[in-house]
């Protein structure tokens, strides 16, 4: 609005006697602003814009010298009236500004002076105009729930379910809960969707729903495995059971009541001595809250050849399923540790394969494959897996009809021993000359699992990003990896560090994640309500993620004691160790004597108050420091009374066991130093 105007300034003082003086004027002209050349300054996040969405911008400091700040404001359609506005994000070479309602029917332009070729120059980029639409968050996601599901209980109940400690992840910030399902001792089974309920398939067959509330129902019947008939087998002690198992689940709804259950599995077969890879389905009926399976399965398909019982690598099975239109299945099969099989035409092992529903024949599409784990299929129709490398090589790869990966000559990894793979003739090692490469691989492995594409309506911000399990144990493992992806080319792959292997990952109807750890324990997990906060208001409007319109305190999600002390407390206080950190540690604070720690220098305005910590007086003080203990080194902590009223509750009501630290609240001896919970149980 100033380019190229000429000015009169002034500055004005105010005397001690309340007279002002003005200066003498100055007389200046306002350079003219130029549009910023392309290779500059470059637009990242083009419009249209909603509410909540993040405008940034970006300089680039080989083409110019950077001298000012980004300068951001909104001014009339015509770049007349402008005004000036707070930057989100200033750190070069990247400006950033959410949009907010002061920006709806206004121009948005973001200004910087830089050097250039010996001369300084002024730039300005514009972003466009926010339209004058009514602009709206996202709240949170409805479920989309197939006919017949609508009337099934709402999935945001969750009584049953033990609530961890958030998971935090570059973009997000997860909450999960859990339920234990009874489980075989064996690893391996499979979990889908079923309406607003989740269906879980163990290890050895077993079928159970986990309900919306977190309660587990078991189903009558079982996957038809022979488990019994394999047991009984002279030579089965050669076999570990845990490698004889449950691959993947399907379910395919044919009618409002009525779904058909795909099942990939192992089968001992009596007659031949040997295990099968085979295709099953079965009748899933929901009628209201009943479900049941039917007893009388179908098979559809059994891949050639059937494996001795005596090898040991059956749990190389992959055996994921994706549907492939109304009538065929695509599974991907592993070797079953029969390496040449991966390449013999007259086998199914080791290949993608398509297999028609109703009579179950099977068309093989790809070969070379060596442990399928994660088979799913994106927005644009891509075919993407993830397998097991032998050590080291983990790959992602993306499937095509026709091509080759070449296993087992061909790998990232060697054989377990360090001994390389076999080699075709010419190959060097690792370079997949002539066959089809992996889009990306994991050196060394991380024993990827099951793979998902990602839902945005809980994770706006991983918009088409991969989603991958990880079985490791070891430092790389026990995570969710995340993949960004541009097209079929793979940017950056973050690690989401979880604690327990996953074994299987789907979507919830309502946008949740599910997650199915080995041992039998179901995970969801959902973006933090640290989001709704209104105290975080600034992490509200930038991810815009189900917390109602802005400014509606009603409409905000309940924040609990455990994730108020998350988000204040835990980075200065110890909750898991008797080890001080910023602050004294709090195990045992309920009971403690007010100002007394070992080991920590108390003020001595709470060394003088009379007392031990109760919930009341430790909600007062997190309320008001200075008027519970003037003096007092604590600053203001910001919360509000009952914010500090949950999270004193929440200290109270852990298990006395895990807090205890000299005497209890009623005086109880102390039973030996607190030990951390196992990662799999309910502790911040």
């Amino acid at each position: 609005a100033m380019s190229g105007l000429e000015y009169e300034i002034r500055v004005a003082a105010v005397n001690d006697d309340g007279r002002s003086i003005w200066s003498p004027s100055v007389a200046i002209t306002a350079p003219a602003l130029r549009l910023a050349p392309a290779d500059v300054i470059e637009v990242i996040t083009a419009g249209p814009y909603e509410l909540g969405d993040v405008m940034r911008v970006y300089f680039n400091q080989r083409a110019a010298t950077r001298r000012s700040p980004w300068s951001w404001s909104v001014c009339d359609p015509d770049g007349s009236s402008c005004e000036l506005l707070r930057p989100l994000h200033d750190r070069k070479p990247i400006g950033a500004n959410f949009v907010s309602e002061a920006m709806r029917g206004k121009r948005v332009q973001v200004q910087v002076d830089y050097d250039k070729d010996g001369s300084s120059w002024t730039a300005t980029a514009v972003l466009g105009v926010v339209s004058r639409e009514t602009l709206s968050l996202r709240t949170l996601p409805s479920p989309v729930l197939p006919p017949g599901c609508e009337a099934a209980a709402p999935s945001s109940v969750a009584e049953a379910f033990t609530t961890r400690a958030l998971i935090s992840t570059h973009l997000h910030h997860l909450e999960s809960k859990s339920v234990r399902v009874s489980w075989d001792k064996a690893s391996g089974g499979a979990i889908e969707p079923l309406c607003n309920d989740l269906l879980v398939a163990s290890p050895w067959g077993r079928i159970a729903l986990v309900r919306p509330g977190g309660s587990v129902a078991h189903l009558a019947g079982r996957v038809p495995m022979n488990l019994e008939g394999l047991k009984s087998h002279p030579d089965s002690a050669a076999l570990r059971p845990d490698r004889f198992r449950v691959a993947d689940v399907l379910l395919k709804q044919r009618s409002e009541e009525r779904w058909e259950l795909f099942v990939t599995h192992h089968y001992f077969t009596e007659a031949e001595e040997c295990v099968r890879f085979r295709l099953s389905s079965a009748t899933v009926l929901r009628q209201g809250a009943s479900v049941s399976v039917s007893r009388s399965w179908r098979t559809i398909f059994d891949a050639e050849p059937c494996v001795p019982v005596t090898e040991q690598q059956l749990l190389r099975a992959g055996g994921r399923i994706l549907a492939d239109g109304p009538d065929h299945l695509l599974v991907v099969i592993g070797d079953h540790g029969r390496e040449e099989s991966a390449r013999e035409p007259d086998s199914h092992l080791g290949k993608l394969v398509r297999i028609a529903i109703e009579t179950g024949e099977v068309e093989i599409l790809s070969v070379g494959l060596r442990n399928p784990q994660g088979f799913v299929r994106d927005a644009d129709g891509n075919l993407w897996e993830t397998e097991h490398g032998p050590q080291g090589g983990d790959e992602l790869n993306l499937l095509e009809p026709g091509a080759d990966y070449g296993w087992p000559f061909v790998s990232y990894g060697i054989q377990y021993g360090r001994e390389l793979l076999r080699t075709v003739p010419g190959e060097s090692t690792g370079k997949h000359a002539g066959f089809a490469r992996p889009v990306f691989a994991w050196v060394p492995s991380i024993a990827v699992s099951a793979m998902i594409v990602n839902d945005e309506r809980w994770f706006p911000l991983w918009k088409d990003d991969l989603l991958i399990g990880s079985l490791s144990g070891g430092g790389n493992g026990r995570s969710i990896f995340r993949v960004r992806r541009n097209g079929t080319n793979v940017q950056y792959v973050e690690r989401i560090e979880v604690g327990y292997r996953v074994r299987d990952l789907a979507w919830m109807p309502d946008g949740r994640m599910a997650l199915l750890a080995d041992g039998g324990r179901v995970y969801f997990l959902s973006h933090s309500s640290v989001y709704c906060n209104k105290r975080s208001r600034l992490l509200q409007r930038v991810y815009a993620v189900g917390c109602g319109p802005l400014g509606d305190d009603a409409a905000q999600v309940p924040v609990s004691g455990a994730q108020l002390y998350a988000i204040h407390c835990i980075a200065c206080h110890s909750f898991g160790d008797e080890r001080h950190g910023i602050g004294p540690h709090l195990v045992g604070v309920i009971g403690r004597r007010i100002g007394e720690a070992e080991g920590w220098p108390f003020s001595g305005a709470l060394r003088a108050l009379d007392g031990v910590w109760t919930p009341e007086s430790l909600a007062r003080f997190l309320a008001a420091p200075q008027q519970f203990a003037p003096g007092t080194t604590m600053g203001p902590s910001g919360l509000a009374e009952s914010e500090a009223r949950a999270i004193a509750e929440y200290i109270a009501g852990k298990p006395s066991a895990l807090l205890r630290s000299g005497e209890g609240p009623q005086g109880a001896p102390n039973r030996g130093p607190w030990r951390a919970p196992r990662r799999d149980r309910a502790a911040p």
